[in-house]
């Protein structure tokens, strides 16, 4: 029987076809979305690694995002990096200053502005990445910068030439007077947000951000115990309370939690675009099957009046509707893995780096709702042709 109902699925040739593609569109998209929704979750992941147990300092209304753009609001005295030094809790303080970069050599980014830093002392909590340079040498004063690995690919990416040995200008501060830079190196640390930003002398960012030799920007904290990283980000707020200006401890981790919600919602979004597909599938295979019991009823009708059951019948349906949804989610998967590898290829050429991963739990997936489309789309199917009475089949009604 099952042989029989195997070979019935391929009767009419084009229509099974495209009910195979109807379910591998469903696999295949699934397959794909699920890889980039896994990539974006690890990054994301990684990304929340790297800023757990840290805290930036900074003038009061000076944000996490406001450091990685150069724009961190009001200096601070330099004295300030002692005190918080000694603050209970804090294993590792980092004094930098930092200022915004404008510069259409950076491509999209580079317009929105770019934050240069640099580093005071503690170079550890930055991943010291002038001792990771990746093409060139690192600077060594004067003006001479050095730019992240990701910041240069995110440049060419938006078709911008830009490479080790160019120079560029920026402004100082709010004037118009403009100082150029030379770009002697590209460094890549392990930190993704580190490796979107330029470094410098400090003397050379202090210029551009317009501030005093007695100033810092801010200081990046490493506390002793990442499970105390908001109480010792509210120990430094009130060590400096009435202290002008005041600060703020922004505790990143806090900031990335937040940001997880979206990733939740735009993975149910993927989600649902898979399920409507998989959804179109499962109607390709309800009508083909359909279509080929309407066709088939005298044989169903002769099958009964042999001895087959109703639980035969469906079965037999069953079994031809799942041969055509299992085929179908092969070559979903078979699809969709194709794409993957193929965006993977084209992203790391283009950027360096792939935004796709792979998980068993995906081919499960995939592999899971061909099976289940097979069998939606099939039950309807085969409760009609349970239906048939033999006895009206053979009178030829």
């Amino acid at each position: 029987m099952f042989k029989f109902s195997i070979l019935s699925a391929f009767r009419r040739r084009l229509v099974a076809f495209l009910a195979i593609v109807g379910v591998a569109l469903g696999s295949g998209l699934l397959m794909t979305l699920l890889s980039l929704s896994a990539g974006i979750e690890s990054r994301f992941n990684n990304t929340f690694q790297e800023v757990a147990g840290t805290i930036s300092v900074t003038a009061e209304g000076g944000t996490v995002i406001g450091r990685l753009l150069g724009t961190v609001g009001d200096p601070l005295p330099d004295s300030y990096a002692a005190r918080i030094k000694k603050v209970e809790g804090v294993d590792l303080t980092a004094p930098f200053v930092t200022a915004q970069v404008r510069s259409e050599k950076f491509g999209t980014i580079g317009a929105f502005g770019v934050g240069m830093t640099g580093i005071v002392e503690g170079g550890e909590l930055f991943e010291n990445p002038n001792e990771k340079i990746k093409e060139g040498r690192s600077f060594s004063g004067g003006n001479e910068v050095i730019a992240g690995a990701r910041l240069l690919e995110s440049a060419r990416f938006a078709e911008v030439d830009i490479n080790v040995g160019d120079t560029f200008t920026a402004p100082i501060g709010n004037t118009r007077e403009m100082v150029e830079l030379k770009l002697v190196g590209t460094y890549e640390t392990g930190s993704e947000t580190t490796n979107y930003g330029l470094f410098g002398p400090v003397s050379l960012v202090r210029k551009l951000a317009d501030i005093g030799k007695k100033q810092i920007s801010g200081v990046q904290v490493r506390v002793s115990d990442p499970q105390t990283v908001k109480e010792v980000a509210q120990r430094i707020e009130t060590a400096f309370a009435g202290d002008d200006p005041p600060v703020s401890a922004s505790v990143p981790q806090d900031l990335f939690a937040s940001l997880s919600s979206f990733t939740d919602i735009f993975d149910i979004f993927l989600l649902a675009i898979a399920l409507v597909a998989a959804a179109a599938g499962g109607t390709a295979v309800m009508v083909v099957m359909l279509l080929t019991v309407f066709e088939r009823r005298r044989e169903f009708g002769i099958l009964k009046a042999g001895g087959w059951s109703n639980s035969n019948i469906i079965t037999s349906v069953l079994v031809t509707s799942l041969t055509l949804a299992l085929l179908g989610a092969v070559a979903g998967i078979l699809t969709g893995s194709g794409v993957v590898l193929a965006t993977q290829s084209i992203l790391e050429s283009v950027t360096g780096r792939g935004l796709v991963a792979f998980s068993p739990e995906m081919f499960l997936w995939a592999g899971g709702i061909g099976i289940v489309t097979g069998l939606i789309g099939g039950l309807l199917p085969a409760l009609s042709a349970a239906r048939v009475s033999p006895i009206e089949t053979l009178r030829g009604e």
